[in-house]
């Protein structure tokens, strides 16, 4: 039996972030000395027609017994698998195992086992998911929680602010330890899953965030969006309300003691056990109820009356709780009750508002549905029914496959929630699949726009492999929406070819009892197949749906037009550094955890070096540290060698010719910039960002630009033995944000006057100064809006200069840039398309793309000249690639 190839965790592979269009010729430099090698493991994804009988009906014992009786053949020890879920249809069940190594969970790592029983044994009948043989890791965490919450807050912030830096502290941060999880890269690192909840500084949208930390060394490893009760007692009674559609509906009702009707539904007593519970959050913002449920929201939605009128309409209340209803009337239909298959209560919060100004969205967050108010245009967004059932596909997803929300695995979490909520809206509204308004969501939520206009997506607009596009995880949870109708569209087809009832029946149980959190595109076809052969469906009509899509096996194709230099990047959050002729990058294979500094030439010529100390298992006296953050001036290269209690400053020669040395140390730096004798890097205190440097001649001798904790400093930048940086600082008339240049080797500064940004801005803000001979250039968000302009000035804040004007259509919404004596090079965040890197000269003149392939583009660092290097998504993997000048058109 082959060991099957397992790719997991890094950027190019659980979350899926490839794209593929054309193939266009690539050029490597040094393949041979790679250091990554994909992980295997022993044990087959998929088994099909197994046809053996257990001498047993319990499902769970049928499902271990078998895998052990026939462990040469699955690798799989049952004493470290755990029954987290049985689910069963059409005369079959599954048995959801998950893999734990000494109780820890796996991370995604779940094994299915489906069968048939009879009245004295079970017939097992296939297997499919990941489980992972090759995993060898103690979980024994060196590394506190307190310590991995803290450097997940700060990873947070980093990841939000993106370089920029405000007067004062928009971010509000709270952290809570769900527990330690196996990260399954290569033998497994073991991590904490740290919550963090904070708002969006640009928007104030709630973010909660799963941070994955490794538990040696509190490296934040990557991140994940969480963005996912209470019992009433009464007699079920039936009321009356008006949709906002303008009809009149029944509602099921609970009369309490105190004689008020509560918007509670008990009418499915007791064939189900669901519950239905509506409540008005009209005085509640959508930060408050982000993954949390406040004190004193207490109270469902009730009258004094069974009779309910406009107010409960306008709010949406009506809407949110008649097609709560519906949904769970639906799932019932398929077998399942409620969402969670147990009959939990379904809670609907409604009327939601965002400081309180209309909000037009809606989500679930592992709890309940949250509803925005809607505005002008947009109805409250509980008045869809496809809509709701979009919302509470999501709890069904979460108590079934749990696909992880991120990159291809993410997209099909979005499709299958797209392909029921618009399953159950046609089946309510008795339209025709060859309608070409069948496969739009939410678009009857609009006053006066047509329903084309108004949806949100469109399952049937043809959408194909071709066009999947690799995005990183902090944009759109690497493309679940983008790219979500490829899968959904696949789905919907089948729904075309085969009918609506037969279609939901299938697609249900490929969710329910095929499918394991870390699966593809691919894999979700195979499920979807794998399902209808156990019900006995024609094949043609599910292959010919995923054909017309482009799913199928090895559908990733080349698409890059650049050099690359290194492929298979699988660290995160660290990138690239460039100067004099060299690139510097933090790489791991992924049967070693901890990461490595290499280096080689921007020109593609000669090998890559690795810079970096040993790995600990060919120096067992070493702890556990991750090389990250690396900066160069193309003579040293300088890093952060990440541990437990703090990071170590490390310098070596960035041609490999001298040992690394330690010159300094931090917790939880980031920005880090090196020029000649000096370094500098920022470093957060009590919350608060904070300046400091090093002289490499004096090692450990770290000097902090102020000690003053209500003063937040930070993104040095340095330049013949200056360094330019910012800082917030107060006094009467309020916080403050200017451009300080200090003298390194005397320790003298002088503050550059403020730049003065547009009253209107309340996001105002600096990014990152970069530190050139004769200029300072900086990004500077100063006029209402998301685009950032970019300017530069002397060293004396005097002779400023647009480089490319904020209100112009070539802005950026800006993420990191570097600047050479001839160029600026920057990430443009284009909404919700991925990242991509364009150039313009340093006097300003055309903006102009560095690349035309369609992946991810960042992050970028700047050699010389217009030479440039970045990460790429375009290559079917994370690459690390460089053009020497930018592209004239795309």
């Amino acid at each position: 039996m082959s060991r099957q190839r397992t790719r997991l965790i890094a950027v190019t592979s659980a979350f899926g972030v490839a794209a593929s269009l054309a193939i266009a010729p690539v050029a490597f430099a040094d393949d041979a000395t790679d250091p990554v090698d994909t992980p295997t493991t022993d044990t087959p994804s998929q088994v099909l027609d197994i046809n053996a009988e257990v001498q047993t009906t319990d499902a769970a014992k049928a499902a271990t017994t078998y895998l052990a009786d026939n462990k040469d053949t699955f690798g799989i020890d049952t004493s470290d698998v755990k029954v987290v879920g049985t689910a069963g249809s059409q005369g079959t069940e599954t048995v959801r195992l998950q893999q734990t190594v000494n109780d820890v969970p796996v991370f995604g790592a779940q094994y299915l086992v489906h069968m048939k029983s009879d009245a004295d044994s079970t017939t097992i009948l296939s297997a499919n998911g990941t489980y992972l043989t090759d995993l060898d890791v103690d979980t024994t965490a060196d590394a506190t929680a307190e310590q991995a919450a803290a450097q997940a807050e700060a990873y947070i912030r980093e990841q939000l602010m993106r370089g920029k830096m405000v007067a004062g502290d928009p971010l509000k941060v709270e952290t809570k330890s769900e527990g330690l999880v196996v990260v399954p890269d290569g033998s497994g690192a073991l991590a904490y899953n740290i919550q963090v909840s904070t708002s969006n500084p640009e928007d104030g949208t709630p973010v909660i965030k799963n941070v994955y930390v490794d538990a040696d060394t509190a490296w934040p490893m990557f991140a994940l969006d969480a963005i996912h009760m209470q019992d009433w007692t009464g007699d079920p009674v039936e009321g009356t309300g008006v949709l906002t559609s303008g009809e009149k509906v029944s509602l099921q009702l609970t009369k309490n003691h105190d004689n008020q009707y509560l918007f509670l539904d008990q009418s499915r007593l007791p064939g189900s056990e669901a519950e239905v519970a509506t409540f008005d959050g009209s005085k509640y913002e959508v930060t408050q109820l982000a993954g949390v449920w406040p004190k004193s929201l207490t109270d469902i939605y009730w009258g004094s009356t069974p009779d309910f009128g406009s107010a409960a309409t306008d709010a949406g209340l009506v809407d949110a709780h008649v097609n709560a209803g519906k949904v769970l009337d639906y799932y019932k239909g398929l077998g399942r009750d409620g969402l969670d298959g147990k009959g939990t209560d379904v809670t609907s919060v409604v009327g939601v508002t965002y400081y309180h100004q209309p909000f037009v969205n809606a989500f679930w967050d592992g709890k309940k549905m949250v509803y925005g108010s809607g505005d002008a245009e947009y109805r409250p967004m509980s008045s869809e029914v496809d809509v709701v059932g979009h919302e509470m596909t999501h709890g069904v997803i979460e108590h079934t496959a749990s696909l992880v929300y991120a990159g291809q695995s993410g997209a099909m979490n979005e499709g299958f929630a797209d392909y029921f909520g618009n399953a159950l809206d046609v089946q309510e509204s008795g339209m025709s699949m060859d309608d070409p308004n069948a496969g739009l969501l939410g678009e009857d939520l609009c006053r006066t726009l047509s329903p084309r206009d108004c949806a949100m997506r469109d399952l049937a607009d043809g959408r194909h492999i071709s066009t999947y596009l690799g995005m990183p995880l902090e944009q759109d949870n690497a493309g679940v929406h983008y790219n979500s109708t490829i899968f959904s569209g696949a789905l919907w087809d089948i729904r075309k070819n085969i009918g609506g009832e037969k279609a939901d029946a299938l697609v249900y149980k490929a969710l329910s009892e095929y499918m394991t959190p870390l699966d593809d595109f691919v894999a979700g076809r195979k499920a979807v197949e794998q399902a209808a052969r156990d019900l006995k469906m024609p094949m043609g009509p599910v292959e010919s749906a995923f054909n017309k899509h482009g799913i199928k096996e090895n559908w990733q194709q080349l698409a890059g037009d650049s050099t690359r230099l290194m492929k298979d990047i699988w660290t995160e959050r660290t990138g690239p550094a460039a100067a004099g002729g060299w690139w510097v990058m933090s790489q791991t294979s992924v049967n070693q955890e901890p990461y490595a500094i290499y280096s080689g030439r921007t020109d593609g010529t000669g090998e890559r070096i690795k810079i970096s100390d040993a790995l600990p298992d060919q120096r067992p006296d070493m702890p556990k540290r991750y090389n990250v953050l690396p900066a160069t001036d193309g003579k040293n290269v300088a890093w952060w060698a990440w541990g437990s209690t703090q990071a170590n400053l490390m310098i070596a020669p960035v041609d490999g010719s001298g040992e690394p040395k330690q010159i300094g140390f931090a917790s939880s730096p980031s920005f880090l910039n090196i020029d000649g004798d000096w370094v500098t890097w920022t470093s957060p205190v009590y919350g608060r960002p904070k300046q400091y440097y090093v002289n490499v001649n004096e090692p450990n001798k770290v000097i902090p630009v102020d000690t003053t904790y209500h003063i937040g400093s930070a993104y040095g930048s340095i330049n013949d033995g200056r360094m330019v940086y910012m800082k917030s600082w107060p006094d009467a008339q309020g916080y403050h944000l200017n451009l300080f240049v200090r003298d390194l080797a005397t320790g003298t500064e002088t503050m550059i006057p403020e730049i003065t940004p547009d009253a209107n801005n309340p996001n105002a803000g600096l990014y990152a100064p970069k530190a050139l001979d004769d200029r300072i250039v900086l990004g500077a968000d100063l006029k209402a809006g998301p685009r950032t302009g970019i300017m530069s000035m002397n060293w004396e804040g005097g002779d400023r200069k647009v480089i490319v004007d904020e209100l112009s259509d070539d802005a950026p919404v800006l993420g990191g840039y570097e600047a050479t004596d001839q160029a600026v090079t920057f990430e443009d965040w284009p909404g919700d398309m991925p990242p991509k890197v364009f150039q313009v000269g340093i006097d300003g003149g055309d903006v102009l793309p560095m690349s035309c392939a369609t992946g991810m583009q960042l992050p970028v660092a700047a050699d010389e000249g217009t030479r440039a290097v970045w990460l790429d998504t375009s290559y079917g993997d994370t690459s690390l690639v460089v053009r020497d000048k930018p592209r004239q058109q795309c």
